[in-house]
């Protein structure tokens, strides 16, 4: 069973918001070279010196930027999912979008590397087709009658994902040494190419993405109920899901075509957030946000100290949480 504060939602929303901003404040000072409180407001204020600079301003704001996005990203796909499937194991890693988009990725990179390295969109669009594709696939196989069967979904979906990652290894094989080893640190989840010039373009993008899955709220609130009676309120069920999918597909694939394969944070944020807030997805969506890149921020910022100087892949950590998560969750799941 769901618990849920009886605190009010914006302040529980607020006490998230600040939750965020002191784990981002944290994350800015640890690193290979930590700073204090003190030097990283000197840089954030333009009063710094020039390693003091760099090491806020160039290094470390920009990946903690693209986590918090990508965090809140994969968290919103994580709501979608399991929301218009009534199914709370479903995430971008457990119903195969994360790993269609990898995919679609390695098929461009094979076939068309001239114009994946020199056309900035061409692999998010096959990162976005092998989401899609694979997505349907998985939701076509788990329906019956219309109905998406939850267990059925689950099972597709795991399948899906391995057959998926196995095709995605195989072609890596054809790669050349440097390009390999960029696909591997892909595959493990990194913040590290992060940049200024990245945030331009995905931040508003990722913020729309964010705000039009908001507006889904309250038919993911109906489709809740049941498909009956939300087709007896005025919902239409089976176009309602095919939107929300979509969104869930292209945040997904945005997300994993910038900082890999993290998609067990949209597993774990959503269930977090739900057990504070509620089943309301008007406040779970946002809840689910500020969760998920609140952990992201954390999972980066303990990669990058805990085994100094070499780093461990956000992802790395969040798959351990994760699969954790999975498989306490697949203990309490009756049936």
């Amino acid at each position: 069973m769901t618990r849920a504060s009886s605190m009010r939602p914006a302040a529980q929303l607020t006490l998230m918001l600040l939750a965020l901003g002191s784990v981002v404040a944290v994350s800015l000072s640890l690193g290979t070279t930590d700073l204090s409180f003190a030097q990283v407001v000197r840089a954030l204020t333009g009063r710094g010196e020039g390693t003091e600079n760099l090491v806020v301003l160039q290094l470390r704001l920009p990946r903690i930027v693209i986590g918090a996005l990508v965090g809140a990203g994969f968290s919103v796909a994580g709501v979608l999912l399991q929301g218009l499937s009534r199914n709370d194991l479903a995430s971008p890693s457990t119903v195969g979008v994360e790993a269609g988009s990898g995919l679609g990725m390695m098929l461009a990179l094979v076939l068309v590397p001239l114009a994946a390295a020199r056309q900035t969109w061409v692999l998010p669009a096959a990162s976005a087709g092998g989401a899609l594709m694979s997505t349907l696939l998985v939701f076509g196989l788990a329906s019956r009658r219309g109905r998406v069967l939850p267990a059925r979904l689950l099972l597709i979906g795991i399948a899906v994902s391995y057959g998926a990652s196995a095709a995605t290894l195989l072609l890596s094989l054809r790669m050349d040494f440097v390009t390999h080893s960029r696909v591997i640190a892909w595959m493990s989840g990194s913040l590290s190419g992060g940049s200024w010039g990245t945030i331009r373009w995905f931040a508003p993008f990722c913020t729309a993405l964010i705000l039009a899955a908001y507006a889904q709220a309250r038919s993911l609130n109906v489709i809740a109920l049941g498909d009956g009676p939300a087709t007896s309120l005025g919902v239409r069920v089976e176009r309602q899901r095919f939107a929300a999918l979509t969104l869930a597909t292209i945040i997904t694939s945005a997300c994993a075509a910038l900082a890999g394969q993290i998609g067990f944070l949209g597993l774990v944020a959503p269930h977090l957030a739900r057990r504070l807030v509620g089943v309301e997805h008007r406040v779970l969506i946002p809840a689910a946000a500020l969760t998920g890149a609140a952990l992201l921020v954390t999972a980066d910022a303990l990669g990058r100290r805990l085994f100094s100087p070499v780093e461990i892949p956000a992802g790395v950590l969040v798959g351990i949480l994760g699969g954790s998560y999975f498989l306490y969750l697949l203990a309490r799941t009756k049936g």
